[in-house]
């Protein structure tokens, strides 16, 4: 009687005990909350693999950033998905300066919105193995962006507005400075010292007012956390002292009315990110073996009331191949 007893009980419980035990735990490292690359890498992993998600978010803290690292010592992780290149390189470190989290934990990570893996020293390159981690770029090649100014009237000079304190930005800039005699524009850099204790309205303004001196055709927006979350100020300043503005991102075009901009969507960088953590997490695949990389389609966007309300339009060419936002009603 006993047994019978015992097997029923087994029968009973096993199904929910197998299925507690297939569940993974994911941690989400992230610097200023859920964005569309979340969303998009927790959809679709939610949708092929039984999963839970901790978020720990830094609010753009590097101290609590750092607590935040510290803590995934004692929180059992079977994969950790990491925002962005601060995030990611105060996590993992360098290949020169490894961090201690790089060389001795086992945890696999899988990073999105990571400008430049090998500018910023995270790999040597693309095709390095030696690691325990992967992740997906989002930048349009800067290349790709530089032609699609070039379609554009009269620009020949560009500012690039950022923030100095963000690894990310310091090395667009200075992509862009390298790329200035190739396509031979005038690139000119706008660095904000941003001081945390206090608003930095005023410097926006001070810094838009020397791009508007300094002749500037085109403010680029390069992809920053800073001038993203603070788009409102910077693209709506800019354009009313008559400066048109590209962005590298997709959110400054959407939510702020930036002019224009070559971008991959947030939420397919997170989905690609999804893709390569569940095979991490079925046991597919090592982090190892899959390769870094970037999204090969990009999208092309134009806000239509930016346009009107610069009075500046971007030629039919890249207008037959864009997303066209906005509503020209809404203009007068």
């Amino acid at each position: 009687m006993r047994f019978i007893v015992f097997v029923l009980s087994f029968i009973l419980m096993s199904p929910s005990s197998f299925a507690k035990s297939d569940e993974k735990h994911v941690i989400l490292l992230l610097w200023r909350g859920v964005t569309d690359a979340e969303q998009g890498f927790m959809d679709y992993l939610s949708q092929h693999i039984d999963v839970r998600f901790t978020v720990l978010d830094a609010n753009r803290d590097k101290a609590q950033l750092k607590q935040h690292i510290r803590d995934l010592e004692y929180k059992e992780a079977d994969l950790i998905y990491s925002f962005g290149t601060t995030i990611t390189l105060n996590l993992l470190g360098t290949y020169t300066e490894p961090s201690e989290f790089r060389i001795n934990n086992t945890t696999p990570v899988v990073f999105s919105i990571v400008t430049d893996p090998v500018g910023s020293k995270l790999i040597t390159d693309l095709s390095s193995t030696d690691r325990n981690f992967t992740g997906v770029s989002h930048i349009v090649p800067h290349e790709i962006q530089f032609k699609a100014i070039e379609k554009l009237n009269n620009i020949s000079s560009l500012g690039v507005i950022y923030n100095a304190d963000e690894n990310n930005s310091i090395i667009t800039a200075n992509k862009m400075m390298e790329l200035s005699e190739i396509y031979n524009k005038r690139v000119m850099l706008y660095p904000l010292n941003i001081d945390k204790t206090k608003s930095n309205s005023n410097l926006i303004n001070i810094t838009i007012n020397n791009m508007k001196r300094d002749g500037i055709d085109m403010a680029y927006l390069p992809p920053d956390s800073y001038i993203i979350t603070q788009g409102g100020d910077v693209v709506s300043g800019l354009h009313s002292a008559g400066i048109p503005t590209f962005s590298a991102t997709e959110s400054p075009i959407r939510k702020h009315k930036a002019l224009f901009g070559i971008v991959s969507r947030y939420y397919n960088v997170g989905q690609f990110a999804g893709y390569k953590a569940k095979n991490i997490l079925k046991g597919t695949q090592k982090a190892s073996d899959i390769p870094i990389e970037s999204l090969s389609q990009y999208s092309y966007i134009v806000n239509i009331e930016a346009a009107h309300k610069l009075d500046y339009y971007p030629p039919v060419s890249i207008l037959k191949i864009s997303e066209v936002i906005g509503h020209s009603n809404d203009v007068n």
